[in-house]
């Protein structure tokens, strides 16, 4: 038997009946997996081309001529990287904080991973009568998210593994990827070792950000997460969530180096200094 579906004063809707939120979300994200391209799914790979598009028109424009490759390659990068986490991954935090929709029987079981409800039974944000995230919202932005959560359901709804990784992504990571582009553009009059050590903390916090959001998965299964469909797996849950372990383990790589040179100069100037005062 469906749910009944009915709009409470407040504006939000209000779900009952025997199907608990948990099969409903499985239910939505599951029943177009077989369809591989939707109007959502067009729109919601076209923006992320845009903001890659958009990433490189403002790197070539903000950065002094001439430029490095190199140069250009992680100025690009770290502009993307904040448009991403601002515009994309912060709309996340907004219909998680933000959108809801009231249940009339609620229960724990409501919730799509256990990570939601802690052990002594205490609902998100203190109420247990609303079921938050991107599921109860048909605004562009949680429409892209439900196309997500087609792959890895956690996205739809509210997972609080998901959420305290994103807080910090969206106002730490986002904003220093933002600083970087600054350091990159003022090179030449600041000194470059700040860039490649905020580089390196960057870097290594994306690649722990991904450590942590799937390995509760692992641990349980893959439970949240629906491999059965080429593009899903490899498109959105492989090649989305492996540019943020490649791309910033090739900015470890070149930061180290960069580090490392810069340590060896100091030594160097530090030794002709000693050897200038024993004279």
């Amino acid at each position: 038997m469906l749910p009944r579906v009915s709009i409470v004063p407040s504006g939000s809707i209000l779900l009952s009946g025997p199907m608990s939120i948990h099969d409903q979300v499985t239910r939505s994200t599951n029943s177009a997996a077989g369809a591989l391209l939707s109007l959502t799914t067009v729109l919601s790979l076209s923006s992320l081309t845009l903001l890659v598009l958009l990433a490189i028109q403002l790197s070539y424009q903000l950065l002094p001529k001439p430029v490095a490759r190199q140069t250009l390659l992680l100025h690009t990068w770290h502009l993307f990287d904040f448009l991403t986490h601002t515009i994309f991954e912060g709309s996340y935090l907004y219909h998680s904080f933000f959108t809801y929709a009231a249940l009339a029987t609620p229960s724990p079981s409501d919730y799509p991973h256990p990570a939601s409800v802690k052990p002594n039974g205490q609902a998100f944000l203190g109420h247990p009568e609303r079921t938050y995230g991107p599921a109860h919202s048909t605004h562009p932005t949680a429409l892209l998210w439900q196309e997500y959560a087609r792959a890895d359901r956690r996205w739809a709804r509210t997972d609080t593994n998901i959420i305290s990784i994103e807080l910090l992504t969206v106002f730490v990571a986002g904003p220093l990827a933002l600083y970087i582009c600054y350091l990159l553009q003022n090179a030449h009059r600041k000194s470059g070792a700040s860039q490649w050590f905020c580089m390196t903390v960057l870097a290594t916090g994306e690649i722990y950000g991904g450590f942590m959001t799937f390995a509760p998965e692992w641990m349980t299964g893959n439970a949240s997460l629906n491999t059965g469909n080429w593009m899903h797996l490899w498109l959105y849950l492989v090649v989305f969530n492996g540019l943020w372990v490649a791309i910033p383990g090739w900015v470890l790589w070149v930061a180290c180096g960069e580090l490392n040179k810069a340590w060896r100069r100091g030594e160097e100037a530090a030794g002709s200094r000693r050897k200038k005062k024993q004279r």
